[in-house]
């Protein structure tokens, strides 16, 4: 599964291939190459850039470069040169507005270098609260409308109005996060390295989320 490719990286509900050669590159983002294919479905590599002799080939694995811990889990690797970790805002059954604003792990963001926070954070947070109160109900569509009609004067207006309470909303929600992590790190130091060789990595994914959080 870790070494196969989807035919159309678009759609992960086709089926999975594995490429001979191809499934020896090593990830890197942006890379410098992507996999093809013809009309025949024969797969091939083609560079986005012109390479240099013996410099790698690096093929992006997919959105879960902004997923850490996704990509921990199922690469078996640390991909610190993530540019961005998902926020970890979790909703149970979102609503096709929440969705259509940006509810997404490739797109919900934390940015590493400087705790920057995606717009769409910030117009998911703020919609998830609006769709709740039926008092709120007339901001919540205003608010959806703006986002379908590319009006981001009206969500700008709008974010104003509830900008104490989503802010506050966002700093709750980070503060559990680093919370959680420190109690998990806190249970790890309980166990051998010698006898669970990946946890030096799970603490140095612990630590990446922890800066980037804070």
């Amino acid at each position: 599964f870790t070494r196969a490719f989807f035919e159309n990286p678009n759609d992960k509900s086709g089926d999975l291939k594995i490429v001979p050669m191809a499934d020896m590159l090593n990830h890197g983002y942006p890379g410098n190459c992507v996999l093809d294919y013809d009309e025949n479905g024969n797969c091939f590599v083609r560079l986005t850039r012109d390479v240099l002799p013996q410099e790698p080939l690096l093929l992006p694995y997919g959105v879960e470069h902004t997923n850490p811990a996704k990509f921990l889990a199922q690469y078996g690797f640390l991909n610190e040169e993530a540019p961005a970790t998902f926020c970890k805002l979790m909703f149970n059954n979102p609503s096709p507005e929440l969705i259509d604003l940006g509810y997404d792990p490739s797109r919900m963001l934390f940015y590493v270098e400087n705790g920057g926070i995606s717009q769409e954070v910030w117009d998911v947070l703020l919609y998830s609260r609006l769709e709740r109160k039926p008092e709120m109900a007339g901001d919540a569509q205003a608010f959806y409308q703006a986002h379908r009609q590319g009006d981001e004067a009206t969500k700008s207006a709008i974010h104003g109005k509830y900008y104490k309470e989503t802010v506050g909303a966002l700093l709750r929600h980070v503060n559990h996060i680093l919370a959680e992590v420190y109690e998990l790190t806190f249970q790890m130091n309980a166990y051998d390295s010698s006898k669970h060789p990946r946890l030096p990595l799970l603490r140095r994914h612990h630590e990446m989320v922890t800066a980037t959080f804070t």
